[in-house]
């Protein structure tokens, strides 16, 4: 069976008569608005792969093109003079550019599922205001035997992970959807949701915290 992958840009646009902007609370209140859900590796994967094509795909094939067309430019003057040292050089540096650039985004990947079992067991409430999205990690108790004790034998508490936040209102914002997952990125945040954990109401409930702004 394929998949199907949304992937939508949010602008910010005026209210819709429905959702008058002075109508609405300071607190977007729902019996629906703290998710709480678990890890599931293939929505991540599809979450990373979502995000790399929203964000980085067009960059990379920017690179690759232009170094191509350089090494092409290389390639003619060591052609016309093949004694020209600097021109086999610079051919080589600009295809090895190339090379690294065309190539990264798998490696990238290939790193981001050897990462994937360490949060594995990990845990995380979302919660949805009027402008913005707040996402918090529960780390299970297990981890600790990681961590080291202290020079008295104490165990050392598991550094607490910053909460995420993503703003609704900020103009890179912007969302994919696939038959696993629900994600809201910004250029610099990600929020990857498996649909395994959500409700119907809940998976509505996202869609409209972001259209709405």
């Amino acid at each position: 069976m394929s998949k199907t992958t949304e992937l939508t840009e949010i602008t910010t646009e005026t209210p819709t008569p429905d959702l008058p902007a002075e109508s609405e609370p300071a607190e977007y209140v729902s019996s629906n608005d703290t998710i709480e859900y678990g890890f599931e590796r293939e929505s991540w994967l599809e979450g990373y792969d979502a995000y790399y094509k929203l964000y980085r795909r067009r960059r990379t094939i920017l690179f690759v093109v232009l170094f191509l067309v350089l090494a092409l430019l290389f390639v003619q003057q060591v052609a016309v003079d093949p004694s020209y040292g600097v021109g086999w050089t610079c051919l080589a540096i600009c295809l090895a550019v190339a090379v690294i650039y065309a190539f990264a985004p798998k490696y990238e990947r290939r790193n981001v599922e050897r990462a994937l079992p360490a949060i594995e067991n990990d845990r995380y409430v979302l919660k949805i205001f009027q402008d913005k999205i707040t996402v918090r990690t529960i780390i299970p108790e297990d981890d600790a035997q990681y961590l080291e004790p202290d020079e008295s034998g104490n165990p050392i508490p598991y550094p607490e992970i910053p909460e995420t936040t993503i703003d609704l209102s900020d103009k890179t914002l912007k969302t994919a959807e696939t038959e696993k997952m629900f994600g809201v990125f910004t250029k610099y945040t990600q929020c990857i949701i498996p649909k395994q954990d959500l409700s119907e109401e809940q998976l509505c409930l996202l869609r409209e915290s972001v259209i709405r702004n």
